[in-house]
Parts: structure tokens; sequence; C-alpha cells
């Protein structure tokens, strides 16, 4: 039974270039590609397909081999030249086996034998179809990662001058058993640190170079790089996903791939500060009275995601580092200042400008 409603919900969108000098065969073909494809266009040979080819993009080219002016395997080698990605099937006889193996190198992944299969050429359209479809898709899902990225590191600028600001305000502060710091602008709430979490921002630790840390370390290294690498996938999708619409149970996943990361590196021994405000962080996330907050400041969470990756990129897997903790004071910096946006400054009445007026200066 034919699958060519299956298909159609794939191709519809999609372009097509089919080469073929039978005037019959060409005619008899194109009424189904116009039926299955949203523009078809079609060549009587090699130079008029890649005379239209240079002018127009195409998601499939369909083409004999055997054609007067120029052949399918010339047409072939100057598309591929142009465009190494380019989908190609080809329509050969019987007798023109002894072309396949260059096709092959050509990136040739489709045959259909002549007289064509109906059956079968709907069968490869459909997984053709399926794959551009998918591949669309991830392209559009990866622009649409890239626009959020960009706007995170918008907001990670203006956080990094709340930052700067934070910590040389710090530096002026006597290490009192109980300081009060006042941590952004706007928010009217001074938050009482004690000793123990300033010294988070100026921890006491001897330097250690990543090489150093890895070739002294007691135990497997790969192990800890490969746990933290695969939460570190996840932290993407379940902050972009789960945050769009945040549920008790969906902010509590986005918490959980936070402390699974806590106590994983609270395994490597060096790094308890780290860990403990990591785990802290996630702790913070569950107790969030209003889940619209949460979701306007998800930029911060991906900036925490994205500091993790670094620190763990340039210890574990590049040893580049110069100082094991080189990352620390930022992201826990980081952690602590969102914790206290979340934490006790809003209610439950909170809009967005409420939001954009705490971080940012209004104009």
């Amino acid at each position: 039974m034919s699958n060519i409603k299956e298909l159609i919900s794939f191709s519809k969108p999609l372009s097509i270039l089919y080469v073929e000098d039978d005037i019959a065969i060409r005619d008899n073909y194109a009424k189904v590609f116009k039926e299955v494809f949203g523009s078809v266009e079609l060549a009587g040979d090699g130079k008029e397909g890649w005379d239209k080819y240079q002018s127009t993009h195409y998601d499939i080219v369909i083409t004999d081999i055997n054609m007067p002016v120029m052949n399918g395997i010339e047409m072939i080698k100057l598309i591929v030249e142009k465009n190494p990605q380019q989908t190609i099937t080809v329509t050969s006889a019987h007798d023109e086996a002894q072309y396949l193996l260059q096709l092959i190198d050509l990136g040739v992944e489709k045959f259909l034998i002549k007289p064509i299969d109906f059956q079968k050429l709907i069968a490869i359209l459909l997984s053709i179809c399926k794959r551009l479809t998918e591949s669309r898709e991830y392209r559009e899902y990866q622009e649409h990662i890239e626009k959020e990225n960009l706007h995170t590191a918008e907001l990670l600028k203006e956080l990094q001058k709340k930052n700067d600001l934070l910590e040389k305000t710090i530096h002026k502060l006597n290490r009192n058993e109980n300081v009060n710091i006042a941590l952004l602008e706007g928010i009217g709430k001074a938050k009482e640190f004690t000793a123990r979490e300033l010294s988070f921002y100026t921890p006491k630790i001897p330097t250690q170079s990543a090489q150093e840390f890895v070739d002294t370390f007691i135990g497997d290294i790969d192990t800890f790089n490969d746990r933290l690498e695969h939460i570190e996938e996840s932290f993407e999708l379940v902050i972009h996903q789960k945050l769009i619409e945040p549920t008790p149970q969906n902010i509590e996943e986005v918490s959980k791939v936070f402390c699974d990361y806590s106590y994983n590196i609270h395994s490597l021994h060096r790094f308890a500060n780290l860990s403990e405000a990591l785990s802290n962080f996630g702790t913070t996330l569950r107790q969030v009275h209003n889940p619209n907050l949460l979701k306007e400041m998800k930029g911060f969470l991906f900036g925490i995601a994205h500091s993790l990756h670094t620190w763990r990129h340039a210890i574990l897997v590049d040893k580049s580092a110069e100082d094991i903790h080189f990352l620390d004071n930022s992201i826990i910096c980081d952690c602590m200042q969102t914790e206290s946006m979340l934490v006790g400054s809003f209610d439950e009445n909170s809009d967005k400008d409420d939001v954009d007026g705490l971080f940012f200066d209004q104009a």
C-alpha cells in the first residue's frame, strides 16, 4: 500500500529538481512530484539542470545518467563541488551499473533502476524527506538556542557589571562575623552574610594546576568527567523546556540537575565550597514562591550552566587551567546572587517589569 499520504506530510515544504531527457518519463513523474512537493523544476539534460541549480536552492535532486549535452555524472560533480551536502538520487538502466561506484564516491545515496517501481520511489522519497525535515527542525532549534544564548549573554553582561561592583564592595568590608551587604541596587533589602559565606568569595585554597590535580587524583577521573558531561547535556534541555511552564514538578527537575552536579563534584574532594553553593542553589529553586519569576530568570540559570561547562572542560578535559579554582568565585557568586533575587524579594504579584527593574538600571 502506498505511503504517499505520509510522504506528503513531510515533502510539501520541500523543493525538487528532476533531470530526465526522456520526455514521456519526465512528464509522467513530473505529475507525481507536483502532487507531492511544494516546488518542482524540470530539466531535459545535465546542462539545463546545472544552469537551474546555480540560481535556485533545491532540497532534492533526482537525475538520469545518460543524457545529451551534459550527462548526469558531470552535472553531479558540479553540484557536489558547489554543495557537498546536496541530497541526490540517481535513476539508471540495468546496463549502467559500472557507474555506481563512481556515483557512491560522489556522495549519491539512493539509486532507482529503470523502469522505476512506483512504490520503491515513494519509499525512497519518504526516507529522504523525513531526514531532511528532521535536519531542518534541528537547525531551527539550534538557531533558536543561539538567539537565546545571545539574549542570555546580554543579561550576563549586565549581571557582570553588578558582580564587579559587588566584589569591590566586599573587598572594602571588614571580615566580621556578620556583615550586611546590599547585593543589587533596587532590591531594597539587605542580605546578611556570615563570615563562612563570605569565604566563598575569597577561598584560602593553595593554587594547583588542572594537570597536577588530574595527575595526583586517586580514582578514575574519566568516569567523573563522563558523569558531569552527561548532566551538562541535560542542563540546556531541562532549563529551556521545563521553565516554559514552571510547575512545581518541572521546577523540581531543574533543581535536581543542579543538585546532581553538586553531588558529583563533591566526590572530587577539592571543590567543597563550589559543591555546597550548587546544592544550596538547587534547594533554593524548590522554594521559589513565584514560578513566573523563575521563568523570567532562566537566562541566569543558563549562565551558571555555561560556566560549569567551561569549568569542567578547562580542568578535566583540556587540563589547561593554571588554577583549578579559577572559576569557583564567579560561579558561587552567580549562585548566591541569583538566590537572593529569587527568595524573599518578590511576592506572588510580581511581574516582568518588576523583575527588569530589579536587575537593570531603568532609562
